[in-house]
């Protein structure tokens, strides 16, 4: 089983489109996750959750139908907590091969200053990761 974390971005879709090629290849499934931290600082979080779980909602169902579509098996799962930490428990529960994310671009330095989930990963991570840079 592979794990990638998904939040509709193109770094999101370049991660997944691999995600679905190595799965094919390897013959395995895909648990899609789209993680999120919830805010400290919004005031109406039933709101803000709902409006959060609709969209993850949306975003799993139309990687679901593509994944459906390439022949691979999918799982797709909504989880609250830091995106790293949550798929990195994601991959364990289900003794994940690999973890892949796609990657924004951050340069080094913004990366190690405000942090991103691929070098978090890659830090915590006992399984593969496997970054996937969008194309620009």
């Amino acid at each position: 089983m592979l794990v990638c974390g998904y939040d509709g971005t193109p770094g999101a879709h370049a991660g997944f489109d691999e995600a679905l090629r190595l799965a094919k290849d390897l013959g395995t499934g895909v648990v899609v996750v789209f993680a999120y931290e919830r805010s400290r600082l919004a005031t109406e979080m039933k709101d803000l959750d709902d409006v959060i779980t609709e969209r993850a909602q949306a975003l799993l169902a139309e990687a679901a139908d593509e994944a459906k579509a390439a022949g691979v098996e999918v799982t797709t799962k909504i989880l609250e907590g830091n995106p790293a930490e949550t798929l990195l428990a994601a991959a364990d529960e289900c003794d994940a091969r690999y973890i892949v994310v796609g990657s924004y671009g951050e340069r080094p330095l913004k990366s190690a200053l405000v942090g991103s989930t691929p070098s978090r990963l890659m830090h915590l991570s006992e399984h593969p990761v496997l970054v996937v840079r969008a194309e620009d």
